[in-house]
C-alpha cells in the first residue's frame, strides 16, 4: 500500500433525502448497515414530510437543507425568475447556453422559506446548507446562500474556502459507478475536514421516471455498506463526523 497521510475528519453526506420513497430509504439504510453520517432534506418534494418522520428515528443522523431551484415546485407560488409557465422550477437544460442565471433576491426569499419550512418540519435549524445540483455555488447564487449561512449561522457546503467562520468542509463530488479505494487514495486531500457527496437509493419508480442519476446510486449504496469500506476508514484513523460537529 502507498504511504499517505489522510485527513482526520469525514462527513459522508447523502443529498435528496425526501426526493421519493427509494431515495430515503437508501439513505437510511447506508446510515444503519453502513457508514454514512449525514443528509440533506429536499423540503419542497411531496415526500420529505414522511422522509423527517424516518429521521426522528436516529438522532446520529445528521440533517441539513439541501435548497432546490432546479426541481419540483418553489415553496413560494408564482412566476419567477427560476419558475416555468407551469409554476415549476425550471431544469437546468431550460436555462439558454447552461447559464443558470436566477434574480438574486426571488432566490433569498424563496431559499429562506424553504428554510423556514424546514425548521417547522424538523423543530430545529439544519446542520447545514448544500443544494440540488449545487447550484448554491453559482455565481450569483453563492452570495445569496453566504447570506443565508450566515443568516443562520449555519455551515454550508464549498469547494474552496468562502469566508464563513465554520472550520472549513471542502467537497468531494460523487463517483457513482466508479467508486472503489482507488478514488479515495488518489482525491482525498491532506489535513483537511471534508465532505464525501454520495446519492445512495433505492430505485423506485418515482426515481426511474424522474432522474437522470438512476442507477449509478445502488453503486454508491453497496459501497457505502461494504466492509471493505468501514475496513478502510478504520485503518486510516479517520473520525466521521456530521456538520453539526464542525466547529467555528
Amino acid at each position: 500500500r502507498k504511504d499517505y497521510v489522510f485527513m482526520k475528519k469525514l462527513i459522508i453526506n447523502a443529498d435528496d433525502f425526501g426526493m421519493c420513497e427509494g431515495v430515503s430509504l437508501g439513505i437510511i439504510k447506508c446510515h444503519t448497515d453502513g457508514v454514512l453520517t449525514s443528509t440533506t432534506l429536499m423540503t419542497n418534494m411531496p415526500f420529505a414530510p414522511h422522509a423527517v418522520e424516518m429521521a426522528r428515528m436516529y438522532p446520529k443522523l445528521g440533517l441539513g437543507i439541501h435548497l432546490v431551484a432546479t426541481c419540483g415546485t418553489p415553496v413560494i407560488p408564482g412566476k419567477k425568475s427560476f419558475t416555468d409557465e407551469h409554476g415549476n422550477f425550471k431544469k437546468l437544460k431550460d436555462y439558454p447556453n447552461g447559464e443558470v442565471k436566477m434574480n438574486p433576491d426571488e432566490l433569498y426569499l424563496e431559499w429562506k422559506a424553504q428554510i423556514e419550512l424546514f425548521i417547522r418540519m424538523v423543530g430545529k435549524k439544519p446542520t447545514h446548507i448544500d443544494s440540488h445540483h449545487h447550484v448554491h455555488l453559482l455565481p450569483g447564487n453563492v452570495d445569496v446562500a453566504i447570506c443565508l449561512a450566515k443568516e443562520y449561522d449555519i455551515p454550508m457546503r464549498q469547494e474552496t474556502d468562502l469566508g464563513l467562520d465554520y472550520e472549513v468542509a471542502t467537497l468531494m463530488r460523487g463517483f457513482g459507478n466508479n467508486i472503489s479505494i482507488d478514488y479515495f487514495e488518489k482525491d482525498l486531500t491532506v489535513d483537511t475536514t471534508q465532505e464525501l457527496m454520495c446519492h445512495p437509493a433505492f430505485i423506485d419508480y418515482h426515481l426511474y421516471q424522474n432522474s437522470s442519476y438512476c442507477n449509478e446510486r445502488v453503486f454508491e449504496m453497496k459501497f457505502i455498506r461494504s466492509q471493505e469500506f468501514r475496513n478502510w476508514i478504520n485503518d486510516h484513523k479517520i473520525k466521521l463526523i456530521n456538520y453539526s460537529d464542525i466547529r467555528k
